[in-house]
């Protein structure tokens, strides 16, 4: 029953999401269409070049939260199975980039343990820095924009993300709160994790930068970093959100509503969904390519 309703409510979540923006593009198609032929292939290309740098050091922070517990990874090795991994969660259900990196734990010897503890020391690493990367970088930014941007309709829309995600937070706080407190000494970040999570946070923001300038949105690098950042730690909260569809989407969107109509904001924000998209399955490719020469070749 439990996993009845979480499927219906994701897929319930995404094709609300999918009419609003279909709705809001229909509204400001004119805009919308002015502003994407006006973006230069090179802009695309540097955000996604930033994008596939921010992967390879999310590989990286796997590799270290599995070295916490003593499960050693190749650099290679770690790179791989969490990209190959990734696409699991855009799949009903929210878990099957875990099951999948489970599974290649487990053939390479690691023991429940060691890949439950590696996989939930991974997302809190995750999960805190971006929240801490974006209330530093853009906290009272946010809430002033909120102030000052929205009205009517769209301020309820975003503060009913805002409290799904605080909501959700919370209760896996009360209902995991033994489990957690076991997990706060794998949690304490080495120097290491905390450049890896600058590295991945400052590149994904400059990415999601170079979109909006390229589309003549004068943000600033700052305030586009905290952004990025602060929207992915909300859609990550969000259980029933697959990749946090809609969530992150939304806060982007407000964010850049000061510097362009409804329309545009969402153009960029798409834009950027569809970048990480593409940087996602053109590394898969690019791995399956690498993997299927490294074979032996018969005779």
């Amino acid at each position: 029953m439990h996993r009845n309703i979480t499927i219906a409510l994701k897929w319930i979540w995404a094709v609300a999401v999918v009419a609003a923006v279909s709705y809001v593009i229909y509204r400001s198609r004119e805009d919308v269409v002015r502003m994407l032929h006006a973006v230069p292939t090179s802009m695309l290309m540097a955000s996604l070049l930033l994008t596939a740098a921010a992967k390879f050091f999310l590989g990286e922070n796997a590799r270290l939260a599995a070295a916490r517990n003593a499960l050693d990874l190749s650099y290679g090795t770690a790179i791989r199975l969490y990209n190959l991994s990734q696409l699991g969660k855009y799949l009903p259900g929210s878990i099957w980039q875990f099951v999948g990196r489970a599974a290649a734990y487990r053939n390479i010897g690691g023991s429940y343990g060691q890949i439950r503890d590696s996989l939930l020391v991974e997302s809190l690493w995750i999960i805190s820095g971006a929240a801490a990367v974006g209330i530093l970088m853009c906290g009272p930014g946010i809430a002033l924009l909120v102030d000052k941007t929205l009205t009517g309709a769209i301020r309820w829309w975003f503060a009913s993300l805002v409290l799904t995600g605080g909501l959700t937070g919370i209760g896996l706080l009360l209902w995991k709160r033994r489990l957690l407190a076991r997990y706060v000494r794998l949690l304490v970040p080495s120097w290491r994790v905390i450049i890896v999570q600058l590295a991945v946070w400052g590149l994904l923001g400059m990415a999601f930068w170079v979109l909006a300038n390229a589309c003549q949105m004068p943000i600033s690098p700052v305030f586009s970093i905290g952004l990025f950042a602060a929207a992915y730690a909300m859609g990550f909260l969000v259980p029933f959100a697959p990749a946090g569809l809609g969530v992150r989407d939304g806060i982007l969107m407000v964010g850049l509503l000061p510097y362009a109509t409804a329309g545009e904001a969402l153009a960029v924000t798409v834009m950027a969904r569809l970048i990480y998209l593409v940087v996602e399955l053109l590394l898969v490719a690019l791995q399956s390519i690498v993997s299927g020469r490294d074979k032996p070749v018969g005779p």
